[in-house]
């Protein structure tokens, strides 16, 4: 640095941030898999089936409807399932919030995918984490990228 500048200089601190502990999340296992609860806009608990297969969380209507989101039916979106091709909506939720980790916005297809569960847990928002899966206890284990 030029001595003309030095005296205006200032020590900037450098230091990433220390990362946010690993947080374990607990699970309930059934015969649909491992459900977890989320919030949804700050509203909940929601129970949503873990799936790493799904590229994106759904929501059932009622959920929607609870929630008071918009839900886009024209054009439908087209959803390819273990059960065949259905069609269903789509609609934006602010946030969704999964044992403190949050992320949002994010859009999600609306459709009663699972009987027993309010929706599916897809990569969208699992995707935007390392996931791991503790089967012993069961819990899920979310940390940032």
């Amino acid at each position: 640095m030029p001595p003309e500048h030095r005296a205006r200089a200032a020590a900037l601190d450098d230091r990433l941030p220390p990362p946010q502990p690993v947080q374990s999340i607990p699970l309930e296992a059934n015969e649909m898999g491992y459900l977890v609860e989320a919030r949804l806009n700050g509203e909940g608990p929601v129970r949503l089936i873990l799936d790493t297969g799904a590229t994106a969380t759904v929501l059932s209507p009622a959920v929607a409807r609870r929630l008071g989101l918009t839900v886009r039916t024209d054009p439908p979106v087209v959803v390819r399932t273990a059960g065949g091709t259905v069609h269903a909506g789509l609609a934006e939720v602010g946030e969704i919030d999964v044992g403190g980790r949050k992320a949002g916005p994010l859009r999600v297809v609306v459709h009663d995918a699972v009987p027993g569960a309010d929706g599916l847990l897809g990569m969208n928002f699992l995707g935007l984490f390392r996931v791991e899966l503790d089967a012993d206890v069961p819990a899920l284990l979310l940390s940032p990228r």
